[in-house]
């Protein structure tokens, strides 16, 4: 089965403060088998939308271009959502700068 690939202006938000070394601890191995972190991604959808299952009161975002233009990928997996990607090919230092500053998590607000 042939996976569509995710275009480069769909939104990637991930969850927390997105430092370094909060990057590394949540890197490891999809069941999949794709080595990387959890994030969630889709075009078309808000970023209010891709956060409803992140439990952070902060999310970063970026797109699937800006990951693409610094050598990695987003590659759909399964998770708690039907948004649910993950990230690969990047270090945590290079995964950082995309995803920081944050902002507060607007799936939280009340």
């Amino acid at each position: 089965m042939l996976i569509a690939k995710i275009p480069d202006d769909a939104l990637v938000v991930r969850g927390g403060k997105n430092r370094p070394e909060d990057i590394q601890r949540g890197s490891g191995a999809h069941p999949s088998g794709i080595t990387g972190i959890s994030v969630e991604s889709d075009e078309g959808v808000s970023i209010s939308e891709l956060a409803k299952t992140i439990p952070h009161g902060q999310v970063g975002v970026t797109t699937v271009g800006e990951i693409r233009n610094a050598g990695g990928d987003v590659v759909r997996t399964s998770g708690r959502s039907p948004y649910h990607a993950t990230l690969t090919g990047l270090t945590p230092e290079q995964i950082s700068k995309l995803f920081v500053p944050t902002i507060p998590n607007p799936a939280r607000e009340k």
